[in-house]
């Protein structure tokens, strides 16, 4: 891609700072946004001020759609997409908003209410994901589009009321992170047609990211029945300290022999009884052990 232009030089620090400030200030205005009671929660101007919040003070680009030519490079430099011309980006993006609200309402505009058709709604992940690949084939804005595609297909998810009511917790562009080769190499075979790709692979770090919210969940209501049962004593000390650690992690019995002023047999005596409620099991070496308050 061209280079983007700075309204002024930043040092890498600074940049960071910004990028992190937009990114927070961006979600926290898409989060404000209820798409799955009101339509105009996600057209044009939503998409348009969704790129300026996360490209402001990174660019000297005006804002707004596109006035300039871009291509895509790989690693070695060669162009490897060209997106549709500047000139074809306003008409373009017109058919993807027609598209996307009949997708989500089942009418072919909003002037016709009345005759819906319920073969012409998508599932709003569906939605999601085919609004991803759209933004970035089309690639609309000079700068940020990859950013303001995951920003806005997240966005556009929340037509899902379940997934509107997890919203804070539900984070997809974590997995992109994860499986970034497959991600942009599922996006490049989008480009040349094949959609099925990128669609299978969006929905899989979707199911990855609801299931790390619904582990989350039945882990706070362990920790709570724990802390119930427990009560009191060493053991919730104890306890106290390895609900702050992730399942899978090991510690050594040592953490607890530095922590609390009480007898070794005590602490032995208490370490059992966490073993038997389920939420440590012994580890490979000895003193070892593993947290597993939800495995």
């Amino acid at each position: 891609m061209i280079p983007e232009l700075q309204k002024n030089t930043l040092t890498f620090k600074q940049k960071a700072q910004i990028e992190v400030k937009n990114v927070f200030e961006t979600y926290e205005y898409l989060y404000s946004l209820n798409p799955n009671k009101d339509f105009s929660d996600m057209d044009e101007p939503v998409l348009k001020k969704i790129q300026f919040t996360l490209m402001n003070e990174l660019t000297g680009y005006p804002n707004g759609y596109r006035s300039i030519p871009v291509a895509l490079q790989d690693g070695d430099g060669y162009v490897s997409y060209q997106p549709p011309a500047f000139n074809e980006v306003p008409r373009l993006m017109q058919a993807y908003f027609s598209w996307l609200y009949t997708s989500v309402t089942g009418y072919m505009s909003p002037y016709d209410t009345t005759n819906a058709n319920l073969d012409k709604k998508l599932h709003p992940l569906i939605i999601s994901g085919i609004t991803h690949h759209l933004i970035g084939y089309i690639h609309p804005f000079p700068a940020g589009n990859g950013r303001t595609a995951r920003a806005f297909s997240t966005l556009v998810g929340l037509i899902h009321s379940d997934l509107a009511t997890i919203k804070d917790a539900f984070s997809v562009e974590e997995f992109f992170d994860k499986r970034i080769e497959d991600y942009y190499d599922t996006l490049m075979v989008a480009t040349q047609g094949n959609l099925k790709p990128f669609i299978v692979f969006y929905l899989e770090c979707v199911n990855a990211s609801l299931t790390k919210v619904l582990r989350q969940l039945q882990r706070y209501d362990r920790i709570k029945h724990i802390r119930e049962l427990l009560s009191r004593g060493h053991a919730k000390t104890m306890f106290e300290l390895i609900s702050r650690m992730d399942d899978g992690e090991t510690f050594h019995r040592q953490l607890f022999d530095n922590t609390l002023d009480v007898s070794s047999s005590s602490i032995a005596k208490n370490i059992t009884k966490l073993k038997e409620l389920g939420i440590i099991k012994p580890g490979n070496a000895r003193g070892e052990y593993i947290v597993c308050i939800v495995d």
